[in-house]
């Protein structure tokens, strides 16, 4: 089975945004938040005049975390970064999207690069010849698992040898082209996984479903006064900073250990996000993709 007949998918945008999903979600339920001792025995005057006021002050880390996920997703727009490794391989993401649907960006994954566009509905994908051979060769759990099982037959290794010639011509086919998939319902969210749809992007964020988080130290990101809700578990510690002025906005989650770990950044909040359209010239429709894939494979 070909990648054109399968999902049109980038794994290192959904791994940049389990990784986000993972951090945001590690914010759950927790006690009250307890001051220092010192602080407790301080007047409360003395801390007023001191001390800026939290605009956490009594909630509940959950509270906290469901109040940041609401307010990101309310966001107009927003760029996203993240680094982090996934089965081995180093990931890295920076893409902007706004709530029109309008994104642009770029991935790295190991040695492989891509960017993408998206705009009124039509998504346009430009990678690298790893990045296509990547996912026309059938680079995923299920189709490795068919190759393993296939490996001694001879139909097995038929498959294989037509999934690399559909990679061999894919590869020439969008060499330093852009490949341009129409408008459709959902052609964008198939395409990049919906990491250009805010609210599937933070629907991973189910705050309810963490317990154990706690507040943090205090902390700045990009020069923004942050509340940090930090949980702790076997395999790792997850931080999530959320912003304490302004709009509760998640500004930031950390994964530190386990099997993906990352950083995710979120900045330019409400930044307009512009997006430089290819050229007819530059461009390769996927029908004439899927044409070709099918005159090659035979499929």
């Amino acid at each position: 089975m070909t990648a054109i007949k399968r999902k049109f998918l980038m794994p290192a945008l959904v791994s940049a945004l389990t990784v986000a999903g993972a951090a945001s979600c590690a914010t759950g339920s927790a006690d009250h938040v307890a001051a220092g001792t010192a602080e407790k025995e301080a007047p409360a005057a003395a801390k007023q005049a001191t001390a800026p006021a939290d605009p956490f002050a009594g909630l509940t880390a959950a509270r906290i975390a469901g109040e940041a996920v609401t307010a990101t997703k309310g966001a107009p727009s927003l760029r996203l970064t993240a680094e982090g490794t996934d089965d081995g391989r180093r990931v890295k993401v920076d893409f902007s999207l706004d709530r029109s649907g309008t994104c642009t960006g770029g991935l790295r994954r190991d040695d492989s690069e891509a960017e993408f566009a998206v705009l009124k509905g039509v998504t346009y994908v430009k990678g690298d010849d790893e990045f296509w051979r990547s996912i026309s060769s059938g680079a995923n759990d299920v189709n490795a698992a068919n190759d393993e099982n296939d490996a001694n037959d001879e139909s097995g290794r038929n498959d294989q040898n037509a999934d690399t010639a559909v990679a061999d011509e894919l590869v020439q086919l969008l060499k330093g082209k852009w490949l341009k998939i129409p408008a459709g319902a959902g052609a964008s969210a198939r395409a990049l996984g919906g990491a250009c749809d805010l609210d599937a992007m933070l629907d991973g964020a189910h705050v309810a479903d963490a317990k154990g988080a706690t507040r943090g130290a205090a902390a700045e990101v990009e020069g923004r006064k942050a509340a940090t809700l930090v949980k702790r578990e076997t395999d790792g510690t997850r931080t999530t900073y959320v912003a304490a002025e302004g709009e509760p906005y998640l500004l930031k989650a950390v994964s530190e250990g386990g099997q993906a770990p990352g950083t995710v950044l979120l900045t330019d909040f409400g930044v307009p996000v512009k997006v430089a359209v290819p050229t007819g010239a530059e461009t390769v429709d996927l029908r004439d993709v899927r044409q070709s894939a099918s005159q090659t494979s035979g499929l």
